[in-house]
């Protein structure tokens, strides 16, 4: 694997110099249990290196509780919601009111399943 350094605009590397050093050296803890988008992001990460890291997926799904080699039905939801609403932009009576409306109902079901 090739790492390859990032490059920032301007502004990020404004935003990034305002960051103490001790804080961004902080690991960052994923609460599935806490923060409704830590489950949804662990499961896409596992799907994503199951093909060239099936060990790391599987630790994935241990340490997070995961429900076996696919992803919970919230995970799936999201990416066919964004993957819906990147096809209608492209046509011609796309409204982003009423998609954002979808998103916020679609929000608040998942987050009332406690996922």
């Amino acid at each position: 694997m090739k790492h390859h350094p990032t490059r920032h605009s301007a502004a990020e590397r404004h935003v990034l110099s305002t960051v103490p050093r001790s804080v961004a050296r902080q690991p960052v803890v994923l609460d599935p249990a806490g923060d409704p988008y830590a489950r949804v992001a662990v499961e896409a990460y596992a799907e994503a290196c199951a093909h060239e890291q099936p060990w790391l997926a599987e630790a994935l799904q241990r340490q997070y509780q995961l429900g076996g080699g696919t992803p919970s039905s919230a995970a799936a939801l999201w990416r066919a919601f964004h993957e819906a609403q990147r096809l209608a932009r492209e046509g011609q009576s796309y409204d982003e009111a009423a998609w954002t409306h979808v998103a916020l109902h679609l929000c608040g079901v998942l987050g009332a399943m406690n996922l």
